[in-house]
């Protein structure tokens, strides 16, 4: 398991605490600004003309390799088995759905509301353990709920600018999903190093993706434009962020990191509109600041420490 406590004792020196929380800072910003690229790789990716299932063959191949090369440099890479063959099953399975839920969303409505809609899940966890598990929440957290649901209902209205009822139905159907991926993933994969286990869920993922790649038909990039962009959603968009997200927690504990995690759907929304012309109307982009404040409130440290940077947190 990962040290999430600061990687500074109280004897040392301000200054150095300082330089450390700052890094720690820039690593976790770092992880959720390459987060953000993914739609906009993927969306590249496909109007390239690579299918989803080839996509995500590519970008999870490529993230195993690179993650197993760092693991086996390390020696990080063993695991017992039964928790490698429980990693493995859940990145073949639960994010391998979680991971073309995203992908279908975005083929049908912006990256910006994908984005969003995703991060609707910390309030499915929420409300999962409410249900499920007869944990009441804090009226803190209770008003986190309401509020992230009523920016859900504006952010994915359907009656907005080229709504897509399919689309936005995935959308919120990926946010639960990945809501109970986490909580799964925190049950089954415990006292591992979460970085060790992220390899093995990438390396299940790709499995399933390349299975079905080679079952339909494997599209290889044609340009070099496909292939940077292929190179892209594997370092940029995979690789880099997950490594970033965890060095991060070490320094800031799980608490400060999900909440600078948060930045990850503002830059999403920024680079569909800078860079794919997308927009957002006035009420999806109200729900959004909604679901983002509901967020902010979730994941600020409470007794209990947040639930999806605990588990094997990818995207």
């Amino acid at each position: 398991m990962i040290d999430e406590r600061p990687a500074w004792r109280a004897d040392e020196p301000a200054a150095r605490a300082k330089r450390i929380d700052l890094a720690g800072v820039a690593l976790v910003s770092c992880s959720a600004c390459g987060f953000a690229t993914l739609g906009i790789f993927g969306k590249g990716l496909l109007h390239a003309g690579l299918d989803l299932p080839s996509t995500l063959a590519w970008r999870f191949a490529g993230a195993a390799l690179l993650l197993w090369i760092w693991l086996i440099a390390r020696r990080r890479w063993r695991l017992p088995l039964r928790q490698a063959a429980t990693a493995f099953t859940l990145g073949a399975v639960g994010y391998a759905i979680q991971s073309a839920l995203y992908f279908l969303a975005i083929e049908r409505i912006s990256v910006g509301l994908t984005s969003l809609l995703l991060y609707t899940y910390p309030a499915f966890v929420a409300l999962l353990a409410w249900l499920v598990e007869h944990e009441p929440p804090s009226r803190r957290r209770l008003a986190a709920l309401i509020v992230a649901f009523a920016g859900t209902s504006l952010a994915a209205n359907p009656h907005g600018p080229r709504a897509d009822l399919l689309g936005l139905a995935i959308g919120v159907g990926m946010g639960l999903w990945y809501a109970a991926y986490l909580i799964l993933s925190a049950r089954l994969v415990r006292s591992v190093d979460s970085l060790t286990a992220s390899a093995y869920v990438c390396l299940g993922a790709a499995t399933s993706f390349i299975a079905v790649a080679l079952a339909t038909g494997v599209s290889l990039p044609r340009t070099s434009a496909a292939g940077l962009m292929v190179l892209g959603i594997v370092v940029v968009a995979t690789v880099v962020p997950i490594v970033a997200l965890f060095a991060g927690i070490r320094r800031l504990g799980t608490p400060r990191a999900a909440v600078l995690s948060t930045l990850e759907p503002v830059v999403t929304v920024a680079l569909g509109a800078l860079i794919l012309g997308e927009r957002l109307g006035p009420l999806q982009l109200t729900g959004g600041a909604l679901i983002v404040a509901a967020l902010v409130l979730l994941q600020v440290p409470q007794r209990a420490s947040t639930p999806g940077l605990r588990s094997v947190k990818t995207r």
